[in-house]
């Protein structure tokens, strides 16, 4: 009989959803930087060099869904606006947590606090395909050991710049895609790592610098324009007040 308390207590523990030590919600105070440079976004968590605390300044509830489900804001839809209004939270996190374990937390902080409840589903949207140009790929392979890249000298023209090593093609097109603001499918077959030193603007109104599609044509490769199903979060309910700590 001992036992099977012990067992039954044992299978509640880990069916109970993880969670956060201890959390806090409120709201931002007003974005004032006359004091000096303010930081807004999130910082620590598993991952990174403070694995242990969480801590997310001036954030929407948009951004923590985007957040804790693992998805750019593009793909989050809601029938409801979002609200627009900022808090900072903080957490701690549970000794030994991994990634996937951390958006779980946050999933069911945002369940508490905020209500927010989410399904997915397939959504067509536009979409691009990286793909290698007629003529080949003219990436250049990364070697283990090579020198760094140098700053570049000089001042350099406004634009995005992507200057590193030892990056695969898919961590590129994870780039491409934050840029387009549009899902970036890998269609090249490229395997192994390579070092890029590409830059490209946004802006119509500079001619003579390279749009984003010219600098990926520099590369030797391709970006086609197209539409797909797409898995998008779904926000089914929030609040737009939290529950107080």
């Amino acid at each position: 009989m001992r036992w099977l308390i012990l067992l039954s207590l044992a299978a509640t523990a880990f069916a109970q959803p993880l969670a956060f030590d201890a959390a806090s919600v409120k709201r931002s105070p007003p974005m004032d930087g006359t004091n000096g440079p303010i930081y807004v976004g999130a910082r620590g968590g598993p991952g990174s060099s403070d694995p242990g605390r969480y801590t997310c300044t001036f954030c929407t509830l948009g951004g923590l869904i985007t957040e804790a489900y693992g998805v750019p804001d593009f793909r989050m839809v809601s029938a409801n606006r979002l609200p627009e209004e900022r808090f900072h939270v903080m957490a701690t996190v549970p000794a030994g947590a991994d990634r996937a374990q951390f958006r779980l937390m946050l999933q069911r902080l945002l369940a508490e606090r905020w209500n927010v409840a989410v399904h997915t589903d397939k959504r067509e949207m536009p979409m691009c395909r990286l793909t290698v140009a007629p003529g080949g790929s003219k990436l250049q392979a990364y070697r283990d050991g090579e020198p760094a890249l140098q700053p570049p000298s000089g001042r350099r023209a406004p634009g995005f710049y992507y200057r590193v090593q030892g990056k695969t093609i898919g961590e590129f097109a994870t780039v491409l895609q934050g840029q387009l603001r549009r899902p970036v499918e890998d269609g090249t077959r490229l395997a192994g790592k390579y070092d890029f030193d590409v830059w490209w603007t946004f802006d119509e109104n500079d001619t003579g610098a390279p749009t984003i599609y010219s600098a990926v044509q520099s590369l030797g490769l391709r970006l086609e324009n197209g539409k797909a199903p797409v898995e998008v979060i779904v926000v089914d309910r929030f609040d737009k007040t939290p529950a107080e700590n």
